[in-house]
């Protein structure tokens, strides 16, 4: 496999330091996903504001990291479903929850299942034939602006998701107590 680097402040090129600083200001250090990506300061830029727009959409923070360890689950991305893990207990998601999400179980939340099950679906089939997501999605009481909010999260995912897998990413000290495991499911799913 071909070796990536990891940047850092000093030798990310520029701008990416600066996209670096903010990061680091926001999450305390700046995740290897995106630290892969200091020696293209454009795509750097294009994900880390993709990920801020995410944020600043209509769904709060549980819901958010539903979205994300969904879509990190259903592709296999180990990398990603440690760090929304971290995530989604800094957003006082619920143990159990969690859990659920990891371990591709039902959520005992009808209304998060149906966020959880709309984000796999759309994942999996790139948006088409899930309309019955969808509408399960707007009768749970989520809005249909907050549908384009999903897909947002979704194409974040995507992106990181893909990156981490194809450069097998090294795991941040921060994620490290919540590694996962690909399940054989998922795996043999790939192997076809």
């Amino acid at each position: 496999m071909t070796h990536y680097t990891i940047y850092d402040q000093d030798t990310a090129i520029a701008p990416a330091d600066l996209v670096f600083s903010g990061l680091e200001q926001m999450v305390g250090f700046v995740p290897n996903v995106f630290a892969v990506l200091g020696g293209t300061p454009n795509v750097l830029s294009a994900f880390a504001e993709m990920n801020q727009q995410f944020m600043q959409g209509k769904l709060d923070p549980i819901e958010r990291e539903v979205v994300q360890l969904a879509v990190s689950v259903q592709n296999g991305c180990a990398y990603c479903v440690a760090g929304h893990t971290a995530f989604a207990h800094q957003a006082k998601m619920g143990a159990s929850e969690i859990s659920a999400l990891r371990e591709g179980k039902r959520l005992a939340d009808p209304r998060l299942q149906a966020l959880r099950k709309f984000a796999e679906i759309l994942a999996k089939r790139k948006g088409t034939d899930c309309s019955t997501a969808l509408e399960a999605f707007l009768a749970a009481g989520f809005t249909k602006e907050q549908v384009q909010d999903v897909v947002l999260g979704v194409t974040v995912k995507m992106f990181s998701n893909m990156t981490s897998n194809m450069l097998n990413i090294p795991l941040d000290p921060a994620f490290a107590s919540y590694q996962w495991e690909v399940p054989t499911t998922v795996t043999n799913a790939y192997a076809a």
